[in-house]
């Protein structure tokens, strides 16, 4: 069913809202606290020490006490913090919907999560490297295979999956509908809310819980990202991520966690759930540029338009674009030259924000914060300055919210998330219509 908007436009009569989240990052684990963080200017962005690696700079999750999720030692030998961050963030998107409260069955509710790389640790192969060198010095494998690869905890390749992750925190909320894992890029996050909010739309559950998780900061992480050239210099000061700034020079990674509820309107007004703001629309697309690690121009006007038609709204009704805004040189001109081409003939330019400034690369788990992010400036009314946005680049042309906090009313938020291979993806979330 639809009806005609205040603009004599079709919309649907019972669309996707949110009506829960749980949130963490370097900034803290909940969203008042970050959300006052930014709104600060403050970023989240450090110099951190690995396993007596070298110091660099990422945006890291600190004193998490996986403790206090009530895990037992036994399974918390095969977590990673990116499994904790994914099971706290989970919970709390499934008790801020009050879905303990909810007459659900455990099909009834959908579960879908963006996730990045999970690398091993040195220190769990170490025991058996020892005790497989030889008298030259190599490694024997004769002593490996004969004893020496007893050291390896037996459960240790089930570490290496990205998707136990997932199924850990789906048993822990008793979770048993419709489900899947998208992954590494910031897209998959995405991905992960597009098939839920499809999951919803098919009436194939009742709720869903959506979004994604980072990677961990690791020195094969940071490997990663030094082969695909996205990664700022280190120097003798901290790396800076500066989104669409002149003197960016590529992204730093971040750590944290994004995911949300959503159900149909019908069904959160049937059981009494709160909600503001709802998903209205998505494109997808993919295409490289030709020269370096980014989407090109016309893949993410693509995704924008595309995210425009499913809302069934013109970019003159765009109040604010959260923009993947990485800080790489080329990534950012092109995202800019897109944001121009597609509002060109929009009377008053969008406002830009960029999260990654404050927060880091999140990978997968980029575009969920974002969401969190947009709603909260639906909800406040405000849009927080872009933390080190003292000097952008003027050639770009985009309106970026730099030094104070714009206080404003904020009725749609366009979300932008790619991947460097040239995956893009674009959502707007809206006030939700009366």
């Amino acid at each position: 069913m639809t009806r005609n908007n205040d603009e004599g436009k079709p919309h649907v009569t019972d669309p996707v809202v949110i009506t829960g989240a749980g949130i963490i990052t370097a900034l803290g684990d909940t969203v008042s606290d970050i959300w006052s963080a930014l709104h600060r200017g403050i970023s989240g962005i450090n110099s951190f020490e690995h396993a007596g690696q070298p110091p660099c700079t990422a945006a890291v999750v600190q004193d998490f006490d996986p403790a206090g999720l009530g895990i037992h030692p036994r399974d918390a030998r095969i977590m990673g913090k990116h499994t904790h961050m994914l099971i706290k963030a989970s919970r709390d998107a499934h008790h801020f919907a009050r879905m303990q409260n909810a007459s659900l069955s455990p099909e009834d509710i959908g579960f879908y999560a963006g996730m990045g790389m999970v690398d091993y640790e040195i220190e769990d192969l170490l025991p058996a490297v020892l005790k497989s060198i030889g008298e030259d010095g190599s490694i024997d494998y004769d002593r490996f295979y004969a004893s020496a690869y007893q050291e390896i905890h037996p459960l240790w390749p089930l570490f290496m999956l990205n998707n136990i992750s997932f199924c850990q925190a789906a048993i822990g909320l008793e979770i048993r509908g419709e489900n899947t894992v998208f992954s590494p890029h910031a897209d998959s996050g995405a991905l992960a809310v597009v098939e839920g909010m499809r999951t919803l739309l098919d009436h194939k559950a009742r709720i869903v819980i959506a979004g994604g998780v980072s990677e961990t900061v690791s020195p094969l992480s940071l490997a990663r990202g030094t082969f695909f050239d996205i990664l700022a210099p280190e120097t003798d000061s901290i790396a800076l991520c500066s989104p669409f700034g002149n003197n960016r020079q590529g992204t730093v990674l971040g750590e944290g966690c994004g995911m949300i509820s959503m159900e149909l309107r019908s069904h959160a007004d049937e059981r009494g759930a709160a909600y503001s703001t709802m998903i209205s629309g998505y494109g997808i697309s993919c295409s490289k540029d030709a020269e370096v690690n980014c989407p090109s121009i016309y893949g993410i006007k693509t995704a924008m338009q595309q995210a425009l038609e499913a809302a069934e709204v013109r970019p003159r009704d765009i109040d604010v674009i959260i923009a993947h805004g990485d800080g790489t040189q080329q990534g950012d001109r092109n995202e800019a030259e897109a944001i121009n081409e597609v509002f060109l003939e929009s009377p008053v330019q969008p406002v830009v924000y960029a999260s990654k400034a404050a927060l880091g690369h999140l990978l997968a788990g980029a575009a969920p914060v974002d969401i969190i992010l947009g709603s909260r400036m639906i909800e406040q009314k405000s849009i927080p300055p872009v933390a080190g946005s003292y000097f952008p680049d003027s050639t770009l042309r985009v309106n970026l919210i730099k030094d104070l906090p714009l206080f404003a009313k904020t009725r749609r938020v366009m979300i932008n998330a790619f991947s460097y291979e040239g995956q893009c993806s674009s959502l707007i979330i809206e006030a939700v219509r009366v």
